[in-house]
C-alpha cells in the first residue's frame, strides 16, 4: 500500500470513526433531551400536584374563616336579639299592673316566709298596699320596683326580692329559647 493509499484509508476510517461518533453523541443527546423532558414533565406535574394541595389547603383556611366570621354575625345577632328582648319583657313588666293586679301582689307578698319584716321597698303606686299588709314594717318607695316587693328584717340577715323584675332575671334563661323559637316559627 503507498503512501497516499494509507492516507486515504486513514482518512476514511477517521470519517467512519467521527461518523460514529457523532450518530452516537446524537443519540446521546436524544436520549438526554427525552430524559430532560420526562423530568421537567414529571417537575411539572409535582409543581401542579404541590399547587393543587395549596389551593386545597387555602381554599379550607378561606372557608373555614368565612364559616368563623359567618358564625360570630350569628352570635352578634343572637345576642343583640336576646338583649333587645330582655329589654322589651322589662319594660313590659308594666303591663302586670292591670286590673288584677292586687291579687299578683298578695300572691308575691304569700310567697315570703313568716320573719319580722323591718323594711318593704316597693312600687310608688303600691305602698298603701304594703303598709296595710305590713303594719309594723317600714315601706319605701322604690322607682326601681315595677311591682311585687323586696322585704328585709331588721337585723338585715334576712332579705328576700320578690319582684317581677327579680323573677324575670331568674326564669330569663329558660324563657329566651322559647322565644327566639316562637321569632323562628319553631318549637322550642
Amino acid at each position: 500500500m503507498g503512501h497516499r493509499e494509507l492516507l486515504a484509508a486513514l482518512r476514511r476510517e477517521a470519517e467512519e470513526q467521527a461518523a460514529a461518533i457523532r450518530r452516537a453523541a446524537a443519540t446521546e443527546e436524544e436520549a438526554m433531551r427525552v430524559a430532560a423532558a420526562s423530568r421537567r414533565d414529571e417537575y411539572r406535574a409535582e409543581q401542579e400536584r404541590h399547587r393543587e394541595v395549596a389551593c386545597a389547603v387555602r381554599q379550607r383556611e378561606i372557608l373555614a374563616e368565612a364559616e368563623h366570621g359567618a358564625a360570630l354575625v350569628c352570635l352578634r345577632a343572637e345576642s343583640d336579639l336576646a338583649q333587645r328582648l330582655r329589654e322589651r319583657a322589662g319594660a313590659c313588666l308594666g303591663r302586670l299592673r292591670d286590673s288584677a293586679y292586687e291579687a299578683l301582689f298578695l300572691q308575691l307578698v304569700g310567697e315570703l316566709p313568716n320573719a319580722p319584716w323591718a323594711t318593704i321597698r316597693v312600687n310608688p303606686a303600691d305602698t298603701v298596699l304594703a303598709a296595710g299588709r305590713f303594719p309594723q314594717a317600714a315601706v319605701v318607695a322604690d322607682h326601681a320596683i315595677t311591682g311585687g316587693l323586696e322585704a328585709v328584717t331588721a337585723d338585715g340577715i334576712l332579705t328576700v326580692v320578690n319582684t317581677l323584675e327579680s323573677r324575670l332575671e331568674r326564669c330569663w334563661p329558660d324563657l329566651l329559647p322559647h322565644l327566639i323559637a316562637e321569632l323562628r316559627g319553631r318549637p322550642a
